[in-house]
């Protein structure tokens, strides 16, 4: 029987385009492959497999366009239904993702990876109600797997703040692999989120010994050890961020705080003028730097970088709050100015509803700075009505006694 040359010669370049795939040469693929296909135009598979080359190519676009073809050509194929799921996840188009896993899963019940991709879909589109119900079928039907399925639904408990079952499905995973990397990130930031600092940085100590450098990791622990007031940790940690990712503003900022926090204000002024040279357009960074301008006595430029972070964000409360305690409590007379105090601290609790309360103690300071003491007094004994701690409660209370006797309150050093 004669052999069919155009076949051979297909089969043969199936072959290299599927070595060249495997070898990571994915530009002698998508050549081996598209030569194939000019050979067999009607074979689904040469498209299916040109489009993981030009999916590692970063070609998105052509590789969903040869994912259409594949399936034109075999719409009964289950794993192209899958690929292009996976690849229409990629390109955050949940809707159509979400369908091809139904085509898929219709063809062939049995892909449980599918059940979970579909579960990521429904959460990212919003549908929480939906993801739950797919992971935790996933979960269910496929216990090889499970950690997986587990690490995506913890993820989804964390983005809704459900950080007790994040934590539960973290913590499963570890208690399988206590090495896991992946999980023992995970559950750090949940403790993080959730306020445990202390147990974050153990967390993130532990990731960092099965993934040593990792700049992220390092990052939360920044996070978490300057909470913690630990600056020398925070500070280190910080530097390895820098070192590895010069341009992580939140680095900058982190380690201009510790070194504040440290007496080393030069420092902290040059971390702060980096961060604001690579975020010009952020806020923190400015109210930061005007933190450092006022300790070292510059208020008139303290009061310009809060007002330039304003001009930025100008519904931050807290920028407001910092205004109006300068404003309210400078040492310098010439800076004072309690009709601008007033206004930004009632501007600041209007914000926040009248919850926070040491913007209502600014507001108290800015009413005394007025010469309102009894609206000083009154909105002081606000501010100590939402505090429970002691120290806060003491230190609340002899700015209370100062306006009870007439008198404002006055920043360390002010007349």
């Amino acid at each position: 029987m004669p052999r069919d040359r155009a076949t051979d010669d297909a089969t043969d370049l199936y072959t290299r385009g599927h070595n060249a795939l495997t070898a990571g040469d994915y530009q002698e693929a998508v050549e081996c492959y598209s030569r194939a296909i000019r050979l067999r135009p009607g074979d689904f598979a040469g498209y299916r497999f040109r489009a993981h080359a030009y999916i590692e190519l970063g070609d998105r676009v052509r590789a969903l366009n040869d994912l259409d073809q594949a399936i034109r050509l075999k719409p009964d194929d289950a794993q192209t239904y899958a690929d292009r799921a996976e690849e229409l996840f990629a390109q955050v188009q949940y809707d159509q993702a979400i369908t091809d896993c139904d085509r898929a899963l219709k063809l062939d019940p049995k892909r449980v990876a599918l059940v979970a991709l579909r579960g990521r879909c429904h959460a990212d589109r919003g549908d929480s109600e939906a993801a739950f119900r797919d992971f935790a079928a996933a979960i269910d039907a496929d216990p090889n797997n499970a950690y997986r399925y587990r690490l995506w639904r913890a993820q989804l408990h964390l983005d809704l703040e459900n950080y007790t079952a994040a934590l539960d499905d973290a913590t499963t995973v570890i208690a399988a692999d206590p090495r896991h990397a992946g999980a023992l990130a995970l559950r750090a930031t949940v403790r993080q989120f959730a306020g445990d600092y202390a147990a974050a940085v153990a967390d993130y100590t532990a990731t960092l010994e099965v993934k040593p450098n990792d700049p992220l990791v390092h990052l939360g622990r920044a996070v978490c050890r300057l909470l913690l007031r630990d600056y020398v940790g925070a500070a280190a940690d910080a530097d390895e961020v820098i070192r590895q990712l010069p341009g992580v503003v939140r680095a900058y900022e982190i380690r201009g705080n510790c070194r504040k926090a440290q007496g080393d204000l030069t420092g902290a002024l040059a971390d702060f003028n980096e961060a604001i040279k690579l975020a010009p357009g952020a806020a923190v960074p400015y109210n930061e730097r005007a933190g450092v301008h006022y300790a070292q006595g510059r208020y008139a430029a303290a009061i310009r970088d809060h007002t330039d972070a304003l001009k930025r964000d100008p519904r931050s409360a807290s920028t407001f709050n910092q205004l109006a305690w300068i404003w309210s409590t400078c040492p310098d007379p010439e800076v004072r100015n309690g009709d601008r105090a007033r206004d930004c601290a009632t501007r600041a609790c209007e914000l926040t509803e009248w919850g926070e309360p040491s913007f209502i103690d600014t507001l108290a300071a800015a009413c005394a700075e007025c010469g309102e003491f009894d609206d000083a007094v009154r909105w002081q004994e606000k501010a100590m009505d939402l505090v429970a701690e002691p120290e806060r409660r003491a230190d609340y209370r002899s700015r209370l006694a100062l306006y009870e006797a007439g008198k404002p309150a006055r920043a360390a050093g002010g007349a």
